[in-house]
């Protein structure tokens, strides 16, 4: 068939000098046409380096680059691929064949990365302009959330400290609210973070807003005394009357602990629940029944009017006292942000933000640097232009633009400078920053520009025509009203066998309409569990390529919009015998592998803690019960104090019992390990070391793979810890653990015999052959307590649930937008399904919840009914045996060995007993990097000797004997806790190394080369089998070459076989760098010992 958008296409992949938008929609082949479209590039003639692709995630970087690679090799053989199919309709001629042939070796020119890796590179080049730290590294979003969580925790500590201000605005919420107050805290320091330019403005309260109050509820006791009453009104006034006394002259104090007091006003039958906020007033009937219709009616109206003054100017008081308190508390979390910003810099980190903003100052502020940028990437292409923010549009603006604009908005570009592909009906990522105005604003931009063109692409190849005319009637109107893009209708262009039912249809789950979210959750998830095994193995599905199979686990995705008790599906499936791949919710803390590790991690920390060390060794990790824990107990010998404790510190000789004397000998040597790796570290060798893989799989059975990703999720969680960090990791996994924390559990591999479970927002960019949406009984997630107006970037505070009037249009207009998502949300779940859609109807769903956001067309949609199917036929991948053996291993063993060469280490620093192997770089770190102990004062000594004369040939350290004196002191702190206990009594003195060291590089041999010499560098030579890998004290440089090695040595009195071997391990050196002579300098005696290299 002939596409409809072919023409589109066509110039989308030949027009390089026209700045294009192309609206592709769901399904049409994104990817595949900007990998096309740089091939066609190169083939013109334009040079690969010359061109930036860019898009949003890692892996949609990665597929573009492969897909790139691939249709230019597609090229190349003389084939057309699918993207470029009826438009090269003739071979490539020989000039475009030789762009692509010379540049097929420089695709890795190519700039293919994400907008953050995009950013970064550009830091990376002209950092100093940005005044960064040249060592700078960027975080992860993990790594970054708990460098501000412990700024965070520490200005907490310092406002809740003894000796802080007792009537500060902190310790005043802590005092009304202990367990809510970090939340609260953490809530606004984050908006304040994330929006770093908004302000929470102070409320004018000369106005008095609390005599206003005052007087609407006076008038409305006036109005009410002076004609015919109602008792229920009446009642009212008396309430309101208890509310105009607490609130009477109010606000002639505003100091916080005052206005802190006004949030707090007695309780009245007036009230919401949960709330302090009025309810509405609904007294027609009573008026009615009292004075008659027509009067009853007139007496009704005018007290609605009053209490609608009354409830206004109640709405304005709150929300001024609530602005006065949000104004205080942000000014004072401006001091975290600060902290915060002031920690990254001390430890040269950025976060992402970080790289958005200072790349917007190198590109927008620096003309030069645009400048090199634009001729650097004359042709930018970015993808998924829907999900850019306002940041991210201004920087591929100002780079794309001929000169340098004034505001990005009024961007004048370069010819062929932007390739933008996206769609505003999959816009979903609003809580990421993503702004579908910015990209509307770029499409004007474009659409104005004399060299720009819009382009829509509509022929979608993945979906059934059956689910893209279902998709079409449903969203024709949804995304056409205001808020919305507009909506261009999808083309089918496959046409496989058709499937025995609809390939759209309904799901119908009877639950009684008075059913809780969680009993429809659960009758959903038993429907659709009992669907999908009735499915897999009977439905025949069609490929591609015509080929035929039946449907296999790994084709079908459950579909949710949150991630709210994903879990209810994911056991519903297991117990059908259905395995899972699934993102399985926030509930990691929940869970029995948490628990377990949680005992692990606390036994570890603190030795003394036998509730943990107890509940570890009884629990499933090690599995021994109780009376044989009370018999090991028994036989063990009775402390100081006559006790009898098994735990840490007990002796494994005292133990008889096999088990438990294994794990402990292993528990033991781990927790000599603690201050010598990190939490991440000595979890993860842990996991191994116990064995916990292996108890994990056994125990969970069907769900072990869970349980599995779980240890991986929970191994991560200690990312952010450093070393000596294992109790702080520990307190938090506790805290985590006690509070129910909410966190997402570990990604199990998708396989070919898993079902998926996946938010609809994962989902976007990935198709199933069936896909079925799940979870829609959930209800929308409240609004926060603290609110950011993006129309005037202010920050407000909700206080018991109180909009002011100002504040309930920009909330509504917020709701606005959240409600315009939700349906672009359910056209981005509905779009991935290949062959068939299945949406349950759920009679029972609340009016907040997802499945009531739009009219989804289940009432036009036949109920799936499955009679018609065959019986399951196992798929061939669960039928595959294992056809390894022991012959077969042996043999494959052989090949191998045969096949890898011998290496052979010489590390001739390993070998010097005057100083422990590469720990020269643990004195800037608490430890060595490889956790390694120095054993006995003299080797301590050494090191520091040889890191004090690092640090004076390097200028770091200057020659005054006190200032040696006291580094040799901070040194020998340093390594105190690699000290084994025996060497305690024979600590070296600091006086004394200071004094050896400045006199070593006084000694009269050495003063010629003092000056020249560069200390500590790496060397390493290669002569198979033969591998050498150490470290020069310091060496002579003369051009590029290597004069001189000189070595250090503290020993005191070396014997002749000590000075061979230092001889020898010179020459070794020697050797690798081709000095002419070296030099093994005595430190102690301040003998120089000359080395020539061996002859021959």
């Amino acid at each position: 068939m002939t596409l409809p958008d072919l023409g589109a296409r066509r110039r989308a992949l030949t027009d390089f000098t026209s700045n294009i938008l192309v609206e592709a929609a769901a399904g049409t082949g994104k990817t595949s046409l900007m990998a096309a479209r740089v091939a066609m590039m190169i083939a013109s003639g334009i040079e690969p380096s010359k061109i930036a692709a860019i898009t949003f995630t890692e892996p949609a970087a990665s597929e573009l680059e492969a897909r790139i690679r691939w249709t230019i090799g597609e090229l190349r053989a003389g084939k057309v691929p699918p993207a470029l199919a009826k438009i090269v309709t003739d071979p490539l001629g020989a000039a475009e064949l030789a762009h692509l042939e010379a540049a097929a070796p420089r695709l890795d020119e190519i700039t293919a990365t994400t907008i953050h890796g995009f950013c970064q590179g550009i830091l990376r080049s002209h950092g100093l302009a940005a005044g960064l730290d040249p060592g700078s590294r960027v975080v992860d979003e993990t790594v970054a959330e708990a460098l501000f969580n412990e700024v965070l925790s520490e200005w907490l500590r310092a406002k809740l400290a003894d000796g802080a201000d007792e009537n500060g605005a902190v310790a005043i919420l802590a005092k009304d609210d202990p367990l809510g107050i970090v939340e609260r805290i953490s809530e606004l320091a984050t908006l304040r973070r994330d929006h770093r330019t908004a302000t929470a403005r102070s409320p004018d309260l000369s106005s008095r807003p609390d005599r206003t109050f005052t007087e609407a509820v006076a008038a409305f006791s006036r109005w009410h005394a002076a004609g015919p009453g109602e008792t229920g009104t009446a009642d009212l006034i008396d309430d309101l009357g208890r509310l105009a006394a607490f609130y009477d002259e109010a606000l002639a104090k505003t100091e916080f602990p005052a206005l802190w007091r006004l949030t707090q006003p007695p309780r009245i039958g007036a009230m919401r629940p949960k709330s302090i906020d009025l309810k509405p007033y609904d007294r027609n009937t009573a008026w009615k029944d009292a004075l008659g219709a027509v009067e009853g009616q007139r007496r009704a109206d005018e007290a609605a009017a009053q209490f609608e003054r009354v409830s206004t100017a109640y709405r304005v008081l709150i929300g001024s006292i609530a602005q006065a308190l949000v104004h205080e508390l942000a000014a004072l979390l401006s001091e975290v942000v600060d902290a915060y910003d002031r920690r990254k810099r001390d430890a040269a980190v950025l976060d992402f933000d970080d790289l958005l903003r200072q790349a917007r100052i190198l590109v927008c502020e620096h003309p030069e640097i645009r400048d090199w940028l634009a001729g650097r990437y004359p042709h930018l292409l970015v993808d998924e232009f829907q999900d850019t923010d306002p940041l991210q549009a201004e920087i591929v603006f100002c780079i794309a633009a001929a000169t340098r604009p004034r505001r990005w908005q009024e961007t004048q570009l370069r010819p062929g400078a932007l390739f933008l592909v996206g769609d505003p009906k999959q816009a979903i990522y609003r809580f990421r920053g993503a702004d579908i105005e910015a990209y509307a604003l770029a499409k004007s931009i474009i659409a104005k520009a004399a060299n720009g063109c819009l382009l829509a692409v509509t022929a979608n190849f993945r979906s059934r025509a059956e689910v893209i005319e279902h998709v079409n009637l449903v969203f024709q109107d949804v995304l056409a009203k205001p808020g919305q893009p507009g909506f261009v209708a999808l083309t089918a262009t496959v046409n496989p066998p058709p499937l025995p039912f609809p390939a759209a249809a309904k799901l119908t789950v009877d639950v009684p309409r008075d059913a809780r979210a969680e009993e429809q959750r659960e009758a959903e998830a038993a429907a659709v569990a009992g669907l999908c095994t009735r499915l897999i193995g009977a439905l025949t599905m069609t490929e591609a390529n015509g080929t035929e199979r039946r449907l296999r686990a790994g084709d079908i995705a459950l579909l949710a919009p949150t991630h709210t008790d994903l879990w209810r599906y994911e056991r519903a499936l297991e117990a059908q015998g259905i395995t899972v791949a699934s993102q399985a919710g926030n509930a990691l803390f929940r869970r029995q592998e948490l628990q377990d590790l949680l005992a692990l991690i606390r036994t570890l920390a603190d030795p003394l803690d036998t509730l943990a060390f107890g509940s570890l060794m009884r629990g499933p990790l090690v599995g021994l019960t109780d009376e044989e824990l009370l018999d090991i107990t028994a036989s063990l010998q009775p402390d100081a104090d006559a006790r009898q404790r098994f735990q840490l510190r007990t002796s494994a000789d005292e133990v008889a019992h096999p088990l438990a004397r294994d794990v402990l000998v292993k528990l033991q040597g781990l927790h000599r390990l603690v201050a010598e790796l990190t939490p991440m570290q000595l979890l993860a060798y842990a996991i191994e070391r116990l064995n916990l893989r292996v108890v994990m799989a056994a125990r969970h059975g069907q769900r072990n793979a869970r349980a599995l990703a779980n240890l991986d999720a929970i191994v991560e969680l200690a990312r952010p810890y450093g070393v000596a960090g294992l109790r702080a990791f520990a307190l938090d996994l506790q805290r985590g653990w006690e509070h129910k924390r909410r966190h997402p559990e570990g990604r199990v591999d998708v396989s070919g015999d898993s079902v998926e479970i996946v938010t609809m927002h994962s989902a976007k960019g990935l198709e199933w052959p069936v896909v079925i949406t799940v979870n829609s009984s959930t209800r929308f997630k409240p609004q926060d307590q603290f609110v950011y107006r993006q129309s005037d970037d202010t920050i407000h505070w909700i206080v018991g649930g109180i909009e002011p009037p100002e504040l309930a249009a920009a909330r509504a207009e917020e709701e606005f937008r959240e409600a315009r998502q939700r349906e672009r949300l359910w056209y981005v779940a509905t779009t991935r399904a290949r062959d068939l859609l299945v949406i349950p109807e759920l009679p029972g769903a609340s009016s907040r919840s997802w499945s009531r956001v739009m009219d989804l067309g289940q009432k036009r949609l036949s109920e799936l009914r499955t009679d018609s199917l065959q019986s399951p036929v196992a798929s061939p991948s669960h039928s595959d045996t294992n056809q390894q053996t022991e012959a077969v291993f042996a043999a494959e063993a052989g090949r191998i060995e045969a096949a890898s060469a011998p290496i052979i280490w010489d590390r001739p620093s390993e070998r010097d007993p005057d100083r422990s192997a590469d720990t020269i770089d643990s004195f800037v770190v608490d430890i060595t990097t490889d956790g390694q102990r120095i054993i006995g004062a003299g080797a301590l000594r050494g090191n520091v000797l040889h890191k004090l004369m690092e640090e004076l040939l390097n200028r770091e350290l200057r020659p005054v004997q006190d200032q040696v004196t006291q580094r040799a002191s901070e040194l020998l702190g340093q390594l105190q806790t690699l000290v084994d206990d025996d060497a305690e009594a024979g600590r070296p003195a600091p006086v004394e190394m200071a004094v050896t060291a400045l006199r070593t590089l006084g000694l009269p041999e050495l003063t010629p080369f003092v000056s020249r010499l560069v200390p500590e560098i790496p060397l390493w030579a290669a002569s198979p089998p033969r591998f050498l890998a150490g470290r020069a004290d310091a060496v002579v440089m003369e051009g590029d070459r290597i004069a001189l090695v000189v070595d250090w040595k503290s020993d005191v009195n070396p014997d002749v076989m000590a000075q061979n071997a230092h001889a020898g391990q010179l020459r070794d050196y020697l050797v690798v760098t081709g000095a002419e002579r070296g030099a093994v300098v005595y430190m102690s005696s301040g003998h120089v010992s000359w080395i020539e290299p061996r002859s021959g």
